[in-house]
């Protein structure tokens, strides 16, 4: 039988901890998206050396689990002077994993336009910078939105891994409420309530984005705007 009262007596707690963790994984993605373009960018750059540096790093937190990235950040980093409350820690760690497959989302984006559209802007006079900012990247969006969302509702599920080193997000806020009550069912129950209510919520936003710019992107592809309205613009 389920003990309902559980749910009035620790709901606040467990939403105290429900809200850490959105505010955790907002300031992840807000970190990780910008750092995976720069990433993006660098991984495809001709210098060799910020290829190289942004390869690294994107194949570095691919390859290795998130709770040793974990680990590393929260016991290494006070070993070089940088102390930070385990909540930043968790931020900075989500962020860094995240940007690394941010990283190889926006970099497949990018191939995926066509190599004409670059080609066609270096034609009438821009630099790679101008005709990555107005031609690609703008074209990539809707290419990239479906993984970018995988990718975010992964984030979050991963934030539970953050309960190692004491933040008191959901998932640890659900293991002290177990300790608490001995009704691990009723807590978990919870917890994975929350969990499927804010990726479904993300979910189903990001699904509407995604129809928008579907649409946008086959106006575009109809009209040929893009080179002809750029060049009218002195772009």
């Amino acid at each position: 039988m389920l003990e309902y009262q559980i749910f009035f007596d620790y709901g606040p707690m467990i939403l105290l901890g429900f809200w850490l963790t959105l505010k955790i994984v907002v300031c992840a993605i807000a970190l990780g998206i910008p750092l995976g373009l720069f990433l993006a960018l660098g991984r495809r750059s001709n210098f060799r050396i910020i290829s190289f540096i942004s390869t690294s790093f994107i194949e570095l937190f691919r390859n290795t689990p998130f709770i040793i990235q974990v680990f590393l950040f929260y016991y290494v980093l006070p070993f070089y002077g940088l102390r930070l409350s385990a909540e930043y820690v968790g931020i900075l760690a989500l962020a860094a994993f995240g940007s690394a497959y941010f990283a190889e989302i926006i970099r497949a984006g990018i191939d995926a336009v066509p190599k004409g559209q670059l080609e066609s802007a270096r034609a009438i006079g821009m630099t790679d910078w101008q005709a990555m900012k107005n031609i690609i990247l703008p074209q990539t969006i809707s290419i990239v939105l479906p993984p970018l969302t995988n990718q975010t509702l992964t984030l979050i599920k991963e934030s539970a891994v953050l309960s190692t080193i004491t933040v008191h997000e959901l998932t640890m806020t659900g293991l002290m409420v177990q300790g608490e009550t001995f009704r691990p069912f009723e807590v978990f129950i919870m917890v994975a309530l929350l969990y499927w209510a804010l990726n479904e919520t993300i979910a189903t936003i990001m699904r509407k984005l995604e129809k928008k710019f579907s649409k946008d992107r086959k106006k575009t592809e109809t009209t040929k705007p893009t080179i002809k309205n750029l060049q009218r613009k002195g772009l």
